[in-house]
């Protein structure tokens, strides 16, 4: 707060005081100013020195036997949500039908995309199994086959990992996006 805000502030809080009385204290306090200005001190220096209007104007007032009237204290009231009829959610729908149309498309198509990763990571982990089965129907043991198969399966791992990642996000995606829509389709203010 400075100088001209605190004398603003207080000038207000004293308002119910004869003119020249509060002119008076009002010089005053612009005399504290100029004498704190003076001795290096910046207008938030002296504020804080001086106190709050609020303060200031409660002393003066309980002095002559008056007090600061108080400010008036409000409760807002929630807001009634507005009753939406049939037309506007069918504006709503249709209005919303062709974006909806190619976000759920993307959506869709995103999560072909995680299903091939859930695929893959089913075959990467099934490769034992395979290589088990090549060793007891050729009954030869290949070292190669071993170690490309131990290899597959720690390529299996890291798509494990990709995969539930992927998954996380689509989900969160598809839930994020529907209920934005249902709460298009209320007539809500708040989304998601």
């Amino acid at each position: 707060m400075d100088k001209t805000e605190f004398l603003n502030e207080l000038a207000l809080k004293l308002a119910g005081l004869d003119p020249e009385e509060r002119k008076e204290i009002l010089a005053d306090y612009m005399e504290h100013f100029a004498a704190g200005e003076t001795s290096g001190k910046s207008e938030q220096e002296i504020v804080f020195d001086l106190g709050t209007p609020d303060e200031i104007a409660r002393d003066i007032l309980a002095e002559r036997g008056e007090s600061l009237p108080e400010d008036s204290y409000y409760v807002p009231r929630p807001s009634q949500p507005k009753k939406r009829g049939a037309g506007f959610k069918i504006g709503v729908f249709l209005a919303m039908l062709i974006p909806n149309l190619v976000v759920y498309s993307l959506l869709l198509s995103f999560w072909g995309v995680v299903a091939g990763f859930i695929g893959s990571t089913v075959g990467f982990f099934l490769t034992p199994f395979g290589f088990i089965l090549d060793a007891v129907l050729n009954q030869a043991f290949e070292w190669y086959k071993l170690f490309g198969t131990i290899g597959i399966v720690g390529l299996g791992f890291i798509f494990f990992v990709v995969t539930i990642w992927m998954a996380k996000a689509m989900i969160m995606a598809t839930v994020g996006y529907t209920k934005f829509n249902i709460h298009l389709m209320k007539g809500e203010s708040k989304h998601v």
